[in-house]
């Protein structure tokens, strides 16, 4: 197991669930702004600077395990390292998620939607929907960012940057109107952590039936790039 893939991807998600969290947290918790432009830019800025830390840590800076399987179809990583990615992704949204109660506890604990800032549910009627948008965007979504990187490989400055802007724009393509799991260790990490503090009641069968559409997702748009 490579170490320093494992931290960079830990520390990016950690970044990313704190930062994008956080600023769901105090729209979710004051009733502010949920019309304007923050819930747009704590998906920009969580993502970018998770990369940016992810980079920092030594990881390739994947940080969602769909852009993990879509470089394990490119043959850019090997399973044992796509297994030490996604754990690493795993873990740093547990944590990430542990600490952002750590930081709201009293509004987690009087909420009457606790899992609104950590994690969402989806809706159990728009099961076939949620599928669809989960397999599809995330299959937008890894497609993207494995151009992206490719693209920007000599300017690596940028691509936090650029990744940013696409996974943004994968998410409201694809998460306006269903529950979608574009990013399976931002779904499954706090979503771990709200069991153990039992906030609010965690979907985990349907949640794991949107993680395994995400997973398929992500791997098939790395199979679409190496026929290209």
């Amino acid at each position: 197991m490579n170490l320093s893939y494992f931290l960079g991807e830990f520390i990016g998600l950690f970044v990313f669930v704190v930062v994008h969290g956080g600023i769901m947290a105090s729209i979710v918790f004051t009733g502010k702004a949920k019309d304007s432009f923050l819930p747009t830019f704590a998906v920009f800025a969580g993502i970018t600077f998770g990369v940016y830390a992810a980079i920092a840590g030594g990881s390739g800076a994947h940080i969602n395990p769909a852009v993990t399987m879509a470089f394990l179809a490119t043959g850019a990583v090997d399973a044992v390292e796509a297994f030490t990615y996604i754990l690493g992704q795993l873990l740093g949204g547990v944590v990430g998620a542990f600490t952002l109660y750590a930081i709201y506890r009293p509004q987690f604990v009087a909420s009457k939607e606790p899992l609104a800032p950590l994690t969402g549910n989806p809706e159990k009627k728009d099961l076939v929907q949620n599928l669809i948008t989960s397999l599809l965007g995330s299959f937008l979504l890894a497609f993207l960012v494995v151009v992206v990187v490719g693209l920007t490989a000599e300017t690596n400055g940028l691509t936090p940057v650029v990744v940013g802007a696409a996974v943004t724009a994968a998410a409201f393509a694809f998460g306006g109107t269903a529950y979608s799991v574009l990013n399976v260790a931002r779904d499954l990490g706090p979503r771990v952590t709200a069991t153990v503090l039992r906030l609010g009641k965690p979907e985990w069968v349907l949640i794991l039936s949107l993680v395994a559409a995400s997973l398929v997702g992500g791997f098939l748009a790395g199979f679409v790039t190496t026929i290209l």
